[in-house]
């Protein structure tokens, strides 16, 4: 698990979060309403998943939840919603592609295949965006340019609501109330808990 963040480095993150958004590719023009956010499910427990592909205990864990994930989401238990947490220096880069992907085609499956091939270009240190296009082709993950500050906004507002300082972390909103799990056994132990309908206290 990564170590805690000061609040001024914080703040920092968040700013380059913001401020990745008018790097790389021109946008096509897309209003704020139609923006596609990572969200998926219709269930009454909502999950905010807070990750950085370039955080190996995040990349280590994804691969091993998908599968609770993806029958959470099914089964109608869960609201998940994936926040990409810009921790190091080029995750901003890698949340735009990460959208850019929804925007081209916007279901869980895609979502995962995306985070996937991500995790993967980060482990192999691809930091230049020309480069991730052509790993993405390679990987028929497909991706539609757009303006993706407004989601950018939304997902920092995220970051300093549930006050992150580390990845990989998960907060639980159930029955009025909120749980944060960091690190990835406590996280893998509480989506457990909720496939079994219980708290994840």
């Amino acid at each position: 698990m990564k170590g805690r963040l000061t609040e001024k480095a914080l703040i920092g993150c968040a700013v380059i979060f913001i401020l990745g958004c008018t790097v790389g590719l021109a946008f096509t023009e897309c209003r704020a309403q139609e923006a596609p956010v990572s969200t998926f499910g219709e269930g009454k427990v909502t999950v905010r998943f807070y990750t950085d592909y370039f955080c190996q205990p995040c990349s280590n864990m994804e691969p091993g939840i998908e599968p609770i994930l993806t029958e959470l989401v099914r089964n109608r238990t869960i609201k998940l919603t994936f926040v990409d947490t810009p921790f190091t220096r080029y995750s901003s880069v890698y949340a735009r592609y990460f959208l850019y992907a929804l925007n081209e085609k916007k279901t869980l499956d895609n979502a995962l295949l995306a985070r996937r091939c991500l995790f993967e270009a980060a482990r192999q240190r691809i930091v230049d965006a020309q480069k991730l296009e052509a790993f993405l082709n390679e990987k028929k993950v497909c991706f539609r340019p757009y303006d993706v500050k407004p989601v950018f906004n939304t997902l920092s507002g995220y970051l300093k609501q549930d006050e992150i300082d580390r990845t990989p972390t998960c907060v639980i909103e159930m029955n009025g109330k909120t749980y944060k799990h960091a690190g990835s056994s406590d996280i893998t132990a509480a989506l457990e808990k909720l496939k079994r309908n219980k708290s994840p206290q």
